[in-house]
């Protein structure tokens, strides 16, 4: 199944089961000599039966195709392999190439389980780790990617795109722009019924303060048709970015009010006082899915890093765990 955006521009929207995402928007722009494909979904069979399903449908030979993948994650990249013709290119910053190909192997051994015990994560919950869907889902192999970094430019089916560097999401998160036609390919940096996730990084410093850097820095460009990876249009982009913007700082005064009456929280339990959302509804952090823990605890650990640089907060480490005070 597709949906047709513009001229030579359809949408194939990949079920991610069991995930609160729902869905992806995988793009096509469609040519005759050679078309791209933006963003794949998950290394899983409903996902390749949706992609390759809809590429089909659409006519579009992978051996004349190429993809561009906006950012690491396993819901974008993890199909590529599978759905990639033998002289395809595949698209994504160094940034993030490079971290995915680190990341091939399991969590476990890579420094992530130390970090999310610092967080304050129970052992029993960190033996599941090599459970969340970035994970279990990402393809295994090897894959030569041809990389693309701010300002680069490349066309396809009549347009020429420009690749925009919007670190925060992920280190190396990019955007692609059409400015002729001025349509964005958003991947994740602007989504609009929901917020996309910050998370914490390593070797990646204040990705909060590099989201909304990046989000200032994209608010500049002149967008007629926005497409978000995830759901719907339901507002203008500078709408929505100034949406986002304001929610940041609304959990960060929520944040410092916990942390006010329970000096020496850790991230998890600061967690566990927040108000979050999944599938649609709010919910106790008892009865939160452990997969959602992960995102949950690693965007307030991103927080409270960039409350530190900012010396709005002091943490103290015990030997396991940090706790947080405010200044």
């Amino acid at each position: 199944m597709y949906n047709h955006i513009e001229g030579n521009i359809y949408t194939i929207p990949v079920p991610l089961p069991g995930n609160p995402l729902k869905e992806l928007n995988s793009y096509v722009i469609k040519d005759e000599r050679r078309s791209l494909v933006i963003d794949t979904g998950f290394n899983m069979p409903e996902c390749y039966e949706a992609l390759s399903g809809g590429l089909d449908e659409l006519g579009i030979d992978m051996q004349r195709a190429d993809l561009f993948l906006t950012h690491l994650h396993a819901d974008h990249t993890g199909l590529a392999p599978a759905i990639a013709g033998r002289d395809s290119k595949i698209y994504i910053s160094q940034e993030d190439g490079e971290r995915l190909a680190r990341g091939l192997g399991k969590v476990k051994g890579s420094g992530r389980v130390s970090e999310y015990r610092s967080y304050g994560f129970s052992e029993e919950e960190l033996s599941h780790l090599d459970d969340a869907p970035s994970m279990k889902y990402q393809h295994k192999e090897r894959t030569d990617f041809t990389y693309v970094g701010d300002g680069d430019t490349i066309a396809y089916g009549g347009h020429r795109l420009q690749v925009i560097s919007t670190p925060g999401h992920t280190p190396g998160h990019v955007c692609l722009y059409d400015k002729a036609n001025r349509i964005m390919f958003l991947g994740d940096h602007v989504l609009f019924n929901i917020t996309p996730n910050i998370t914490t990084w390593p070797g990646f410093d204040d990705p909060l303060g590099h989201y909304v850097h990046s989000l200032m820095d994209i608010s500049i460009y002149d967008v007629r048709v926005p497409l978000p990876a995830h759901r719907a249009v339901t507002c203008t982009m500078a709408e929505r970015i100034g949406t986002i913007i304001e929610h940041h700082g609304t959990r960060i005064r929520e944040m410092l009010d916990a942390m006010d009456a329970n000096p020496g929280i850790t991230a998890y339990d600061l967690s566990g006082k927040m108000t979050w959302r999944v599938r649609g509804k709010t919910n106790s952090w008892e009865d939160f899915p452990l997969a959602q823990k992960w995102f949950a605890v690693g965007e307030t650990a991103a927080h409270l890093e960039y409350l530190l640089r900012r010396g709005r907060v002091r943490r103290e480490f015990d030997g396991r765990v940090w706790h947080y005070y405010t200044e």
